[in-house]
């Protein structure tokens, strides 16, 4: 067990950066004016932004105990914490696909302003949430290939 948990070192580290950004992005982001302390959203609406951020919190947790706790089922613990991380991709991008069902939008008026990229002398927006969303979704498939089972 020993070597296989050190054989997966790099994945498990990338998976830990995915999860602990999941921790971090969202709870910075939300726990503010812009979110969670909004006087504009309904209080109903301010207790969903806290209420799933507190659960992808606690999931992304479990994903760390699941990483860095020896066990002889350890490749079942790696798996699933990176199935963990998936799910709050996987319902990040389900949630983008039908905004259109319930009148969503990626950014608020007075929200969190979006990335800018200069390349080549064009400047590009790009959501925040999607750019993180996109770059969590990258690291966290690359992570798959480092698994050595």
């Amino acid at each position: 067990m020993e070597t296989l948990f050190d054989q997966n070192l790099m994945a498990r580290l990338m998976f830990s950066l995915v999860a602990v950004v999941i921790i971090i992005g969202p709870a910075t982001a939300d726990f503010n004016a812009t979110h969670a302390t909004n006087p504009l959203w309904t209080p109903h609406a301010r207790f969903h932004v806290v209420w799933q951020v507190l659960s992808n919190s606690a999931i992304s947790l479990v994903a760390l105990y699941l990483l860095w706790t020896p066990s002889v089922e350890y490749i079942t613990y790696l798996v699933l914490a990176a199935v963990l991380n998936f799910i709050w991709l996987i319902a990040f991008f389900t949630t983008l696909a039908s905004m259109s069902l319930f009148a969503g939008s990626l950014a608020d008026v007075n929200g969190i302003k979006p990335f800018k990229f200069n390349i080549f002398g064009r400047v590009y927006d790009i959501d925040t949430n999607l750019f993180g969303a996109t770059i969590l979704s990258i690291l966290n498939i690359s992570a798959c290939f480092f698994i050595v089972a």
